[in-house]
């Protein structure tokens, strides 16, 4: 890869952020492909504090300025959800390359949109979906195209998180308002049904639940309680392209988890998380699989089959920013080799419509069919 310094400037670039200052922010100061150039925040105090800390030139608290700026060539937007659209048109506008957080935006209307708009422009555009880039990951979607475990003929995936329940802080209320288009289903259930398709492929049909066991959520700061219009229990069944048939169970306010379990003819995978938060793109995922004897063997009873670990993660992919520094890296090779590897605004449209088909199902009672 040919070594050019990409300047990047972060649109929530914070040290408050507790996702930028994690992820984003070590990530982009340890890599030798980009220097962070500006951030901004929405206050001048914060951003002149947190561009000192990185010893960034740039402070701004205006995003449009900062999309402007001469010494940006890569803007990245660590936002809330609903603010992402229009420093996403600004930034297209002045023909920045971008790498934006998911969920790309409040909703598919505006995901096609700014496509579109990235496309005419001809900038690299990548969106967060950060597990598509983990070891883990890849080693099992290539291990199921591979045969392994011969034909696929089912997976069930538990996603669990301990939030999006009936308590929460202060900084994540706004998670609570569907409208803000950052609940359960978008976050979790995004980037799980993500990793699941990246693996097995897209779903041709499905059905869904969508219910809510707390209609109010208590604020742990004050003890205020507030209103809460977002499902914490999400139930879809359907069946992929390949014909397998697929089972998860999305959930808030519960213990966490992820797992992602494959059954085929010859076999099967499991995909789990230790210390899970019911975030699959933190990384610490584990491998296991389970071979099958010959047939008349198999029949006889199932006593000497057991799981046995292929892979797990390494220790820099315990965490966040493993996944994150990897979608980095393949971001610079893009805007170097003029490649298009790293998940685009494309890719965000295609899960905006796949959540749109969850909630439809959920809304009417009928099955939804995808690939027609």
């Amino acid at each position: 890869m040919e070594h050019h310094i990409i300047k990047t400037g972060i649109i929530g670039g914070s040290m408050n952020n507790q996702w930028a200052s994690r992820t984003h922010i070590p990530v982009l100061q340890e890599s030798p492909h980009f220097q962070i150039t500006a951030i901004g925040t929405s206050k001048m105090e914060t951003a002149k504090k947190s561009a000192a800390v990185i010893n960034a030139p740039l402070a701004f608290t205006d995003y449009r300025s900062l999309t402007k700026s001469k010494d940006v060539d890569l803007v990245v937007v660590s936002v809330k959800v609903p603010f992402h659209y229009e420093a996403l048109i600004a930034a297209i506008a002045e023909h920045k390359h971008i790498y934006c957080e998911w969920p790309l935006c409040l909703n598919t209307t505006q995901a096609k949109e700014l496509a579109n708009l990235a496309a005419q422009a001809k900038i690299h555009h990548a969106v967060g979906l950060q597990a598509r880039q983990s070891p883990e990951i890849n080693c099992l979607k290539q291990a199921v195209e591979n045969g392994e475990i011969g034909k696929v003929l089912s997976c069930t995936m538990k996603v669990a998180t301990q939030g999006k329940g009936g308590i929460t802080d202060r900084k994540n209320s706004y998670l609570f308002e569907k409208e803000n288009g950052a609940d359960l289903l978008a976050i979790n259930g995004g980037h799980s049904l993500d990793a699941l398709c990246y693996i097995l492929g897209g779903f041709h049909d499905l059905s869904a639940v969508m219910n809510s066991n707390y209609p109010a959520a208590v604020v742990q700061e004050t003890g205020e309680t507030i209103p809460k219009n977002t499902a914490d229990q999400i139930l879809i069944n359907g069946t992929l392209t390949n014909g397998a048939s697929a089972s998860i169970h999305i959930q808030g306010g519960v213990y966490p988890a992820f797992l992602l379990e494959i059954q085929g003819e010859k076999g099967a995978f499991r995909l789990s998380q230790r210390r899970s938060l019911g975030h699959v793109q933190f990384g610490n995922l584990i491998i296991e699989k389970l071979t099958y004897p010959d047939t008349a063997s198999f029949l006889k009873g199932t006593e000497d089959i057991c799981w046995k670990v292929i892979k797990r993660s390494s220790e820099k992919d315990m965490h966040p920013a493993g996944y994150v520094e990897k979608a980095y890296h393949v971001l610079a090779k893009d805007m170097s080799e003029n490649t298009r590897d790293i998940p685009d605004f494309h890719d965000a449209v295609k899960l905006h419509e796949l959540l749109d088909a969850v909630r439809k199902s959920a809304e009417t009672g009928r099955k939804i069919v995808l690939d027609k």
